[in-house]
């Protein structure tokens, strides 16, 4: 009698299948909330976090490079260069490498008294974000896909009129034109995102296992 009883307990009855297929139904719903959440989390962690933080110090450190750029051929300028000397050490800044290129675009009043720069007229008609650098007098920078285009405008100084004698203080006496590589801003982005990934793979046959075993205990 009794192994008759225990064998009717095991018996797939409708009602144990329907059980079953609630009980995986519900496993499989939370499962994919899961990985909804997991993914709308990495996007989002990544999108308005790490991404913008990575951008805004690509952003800053080609300013910086520009600056520098500026301020050395200005040291150069101060210590008695002269036409022949800078021009050569504006070619050799050209190409540093690394996908790094530096133009000097010469504005009006020094094309007037000493003449432009190669390819200084050619940026001036073809490249939009050098000519905004020109009209406003404020540093531009462009986003493009893997670098940054920076046009980084040099304002005529009071001690510039010693020897730009056509110069005005205050207007621009011309612009550094730098195309910055962000491949070194762009993998630490990539790996940033590691972390969160991984926490959420670890923590998905956590959660699943306890949604089985919920609902299996419930019925």
């Amino acid at each position: 009698m009794h192994v008759v009883e225990s064998n009717a307990q095991q018996v797939d009855t409708p009602s144990r299948r329907r059980q079953r297929q609630l009980r995986w139904s519900i496993v499989f719903a939370v499962a994919s909330v899961y990985v909804l959440i997991a993914i709308g989390a990495s996007l989002s962690a990544f999108h308005l976090g790490v991404k913008p933080a990575a951008d805004t110090m690509a952003r800053h450190q080609a300013r910086h490079v520009a600056e520098i750029t500026f301020e050395s051929v200005y040291s150069l300028m101060l210590a008695g260069a002269g036409r022949d000397r800078l021009q050569q050490a504006a070619l050799r800044l050209e190409h540093t490498g690394s996908g790094l290129s530096i133009n000097f675009v010469r504005g009006r009043h020094l094309v007037e008294q000493f003449g432009d720069l190669r390819d200084s007229w050619a940026l001036k008609q073809s490249d939009a974000t050098v000519r905004r650098a020109f009209d406003s007098g404020v540093p531009q920078i462009e986003t493009l896909d893997s670098s940054l285009r920076v046009a980084y405008p040099a304002l005529f100084r009071e001690q510039c009129l010693a020897c730009h004698t056509k110069g005005v203080v205050g207007e621009v006496a011309g612009v550094v034109a730098m195309t910055y590589p962000t491949q070194s801003f762009e993998d630490p982005q990539r790996r940033a995102i590691v972390p969160l990934l991984v926490f959420f793979a670890a923590g998905f046959p956590v959660v699943m296992l306890a949604t089985y075993l919920s609902t299996r205990g419930a019925h």
